[in-house]
């Protein structure tokens, strides 16, 4: 609750703080202000409970002594201090003389720092959502003119005024790295951190500014978190720059090794870590849960256990890294007749299930559930016999005094039956049960009162009791079966036909595209055109033409999911990651496309598909993409971007700008500033030409 208070403030936990307190003897200064977030109230919370036969007071009536509200946010000073202070050296003469021939070696910044958010960073109103929403504009502006000062004064500006993110933090913290201000980014980067741990960007730009201030051992953190977290080809020279600094051999450069087990592994540090004990096994626990690829939910199989052999090949699902030991993961393991158990497997023992076998998987799953389902319908059913045959023994006991004295045990059967409204068959079928059984069998009758349908239940029952397989339990399960194989039946002359309609429909598409692509072609040329274009003095050599492939399907965004369905999801997304890293991008590309189908063409989704359609040269594709997303988002700064890019590869330079220059003020990006230079200037060159080739034609 302490740690909390500090962190994110809430009234409604001051009762429950200040009476844990009480609990460990310890006097609150106040209650119901806010004073738990300041180092005066921590320090009051912290002391030592009293000695016996003092008993602790709680102030509740005065908050003279509270301390005041923080204004702003503030990184913890140890912390701070923590992230600027100079790193050990064994050589300090050789540190000195590659410091001096480090030309990108900054000098530490002094004090003061930008503003930060006030503290609680509350939610804006609308009116000062419009408000931010102007200030970054007029930020945006600032860096097209070139001015990074005034940016970081637009920016800090909002920042200070409340309702700043995480993003906002990191964006002006990569502006102070242009203003030559390591420390102060740093000190922007720990407070976007404090706000969102996901935040990739702050944790790349932290790492460039240790870099750059040779802090090599926080740079290399900081970058193979942040390469993990949100993969960046802008951090790859600098990742090996620090890698190399540390005596670390990559396996590659230029291409995502970085979440691959090996390259974890070989761009580990080989240093000691820095703490002991208590603090060491959990960032033990942190470092190996984020480096796996493993994740809850994921599904997997076990396989290479000695100890237990007879869990090898057994299906299981990932439910948490294990509390006491972080190299094992506890998996809902899949046992025989439909019962699962927890089991606590280390990493190598687990192998994920691919997308390859996920249909074979989901077979699998639906027997396992059949199994469930009539284990459960036998035990129940077993636990009803129990509860009958024990108030059945009970009635017979009462009722064995006056029943039919002076008969034997067959007689009492005829008896019994005379008087009950039975046909003959089920005369015949009790006559084949002992007397016993036969009698127990009526008094159940009797107690379950099934009026009408007695001969019904008499033939069910002693057919059960005489051995005869329960013909609906086989009956329903024949019938299930043959549904089945009669749906893949279906959907295979379904799939088989569609296959067959759309390799036609596409041999026709093709032979269209390509007789029209011949007549562009021939009506292209203009040789005022390639006047013009021939002034040019620069040529760009990454066009591309446009692609003659149809786009991929547009999907559809559902207002709501099922679990299963999002559960499928979020693994086709986990997949289209992995292929990207393993620079794979049609894989990537299939998967976002089941992503589209299955109603998650959100946004970010298209925005994410238009980057890898850009990466396989086709531009028109990616435009559409990030077209529909910035329908569905104004304010998506990736959409704008890949675009941008997008149109510059074809040609469109106009339309690049105007996108880039929307991106840049919606998500600044420093990877992008080069291709955003050369873009305006063809922009430029083509306004001026135009009224040219308006009045030659």
């Amino acid at each position: 609750l302490s740690e909390a208070q500090k962190m994110d403030f809430s009234d409604d936990s001051v009762a429950i703080h200040v009476f844990v307190a009480k609990k460990l003897g310890i006097s609150a200064q106040s209650v119901g202000t806010r004073v738990y977030p300041s180092d005066g109230a921590r320090k009051s919370l912290e002391v030592p409970a009293p000695a016996a036969g003092s008993a602790a007071v709680l102030e509740l009536d005065s908050d003279e002594d509270a301390s005041p509200v923080p204004k702003e946010m503030c990184v913890p000073a140890a912390e701070l201090e923590a992230e600027f202070a100079d790193e050990p050296v064994a050589d300090p003469v050789q540190a000195e003389k590659e410091e001096n021939e480090d030309p990108e070696r900054l000098l530490k910044d002094e004090g003061p720092y930008p503003s930060l958010p006030p503290f609680g960073n509350p939610e804006p109103s609308d009116a000062r959502r419009k408000v931010l929403e102007r200030m970054k504009k007029q930020a945006g502006e600032a860096l097209e003119r070139g001015d990074i000062n005034q940016a970081v004064e637009k920016y800090t500006e909002a920042i200070r005024t409340g309702g700043a993110s995480a993003s906002m933090l990191a964006t002006r913290a990569a502006l102070l790295m242009k203003q030559r201000r390591p420390c102060a980014a740093i000190r922007d980067c720990c407070v976007a951190l404090m706000m969102n741990p996901d935040c990739g960007k702050a944790l790349h730009i932290r790492g460039l500014a240790h870099r750059k201030l040779g802090h090599w051992k926080r740079a290399h953190r900081d970058l193979s978190e942040a390469q993990k977290m949100d993969f960046s080809d802008d951090s790859v020279s600098v990742h090996v720059f620090v890698a190399k600094k540390l005596g670390i051999s990559p396996q590659s450069v230029g291409t995502r090794v970085y979440t691959s087990d090996g390259a974890r592994k070989t761009l580990e540090p080989k240093f000691a870590p820095e703490v002991k004990g208590k603090d060491e096994k959990e960032k033990k626990r942190k470092k190996s849960s984020s480096s796996s690829l493993l994740r809850v939910g994921q599904a997997v199989r076990l396989g290479g256990l000695l100890k237990a052999p007879q869990l090898n090949g057994k299906r299981g699902i990932i439910q948490k890294v294990n509390d006491k030991d972080p190299d094992r993961w506890d998996v809902e393991v899949r046992m025989d007749r439909g019962r699962v158990e927890i089991k606590s497997i280390r990493q190598e023992n687990i192998l994920i299930v691919r997308s390859t076998d996920a249909k074979a998987w989901q077979n699998e799953e639906m027997l396992f559930a059949d199994e469930r389902r009539k284990r459960e319908r036998d035990e129940k059913r077993w636990l009803d016999e129990e509860e009958r045959q024990r108030r059945l023994s009970a009635k017979s006991s009462a009722s064995q005094s006056n029943a039919f004295p002076d008969m034997d045990i067959a007689e009492k059967l005829e008896a019994e039956m005379s008087g009950l409204p039975l046909d003959q068959k089920s005369m015949n079928l009790l006559r084949r049960l002992s007397g016993k059984d036969a009698l127990d069998l009526l008094h159940q009758a009797g107690l379950d009162a099934v009026g009408g349908n007695l001969n019904q239940y008499v033939k069910i029952k002693v057919r059960q009791r005489l051995g005869d397989p329960d013909s609906e339990d086989e009956e329903e399960t024949k019938r299930r079966a043959e549904q089945a194989v009669k749906a893949a039946a279906a959907v295979a002359a379904s799939v088989e036909a569609r296959v067959a309609a759309e390799a036609k429909r596409e041999a026709a598409a093709a032979a269209e595209r390509r007789k029209r692509k011949e007549e562009e072609e021939r009506n292209r040329y203009n040789p005022e055109d390639s006047a013009s274009e021939s002034e040019s003095d620069d040529e760009d050599f990454d066009l591309l033409q446009p692609e003659m492939e149809d786009p991929p399907p547009p999907g559809f965004l559902a207002e709501s999911l099922d679990d299963e369905t999002n559960d499928r999801i979020a693994s086709l997304k986990h997949e289209a990651a992995i292929a990207s890293e393993s620079n794979s991008p049609l894989e990537a590309l299939e998967c976002f496309n089941k992503v589209m189908l299955a109603g998650a063409a959100s946004a970010m989704n298209l925005a994410k598909r238009a980057e890898i359609l850009l990466k396989l040269s086709r531009p028109k594709a990616a435009i559409q993409d990030c077209t529909a997303a910035i329908k569905l988002n104004p304010d998506s700064g990736k959409a704008h971007r890949v675009r941008g890019i997008a149109n510059r590869k074809l040609g469109k330079y106009v339309e690049a700008y105007e996108d880039l220059v929307e991106s840049q003020r919606l998500d600044y990006d420093e990877g992008v500033v080069a291709i955003f230079q050369f873009v305006k200037g063809k922009a430029t060159k083509k306004k001026k030409n135009a009224p040219k080739r308006a009045r030659t034609s």
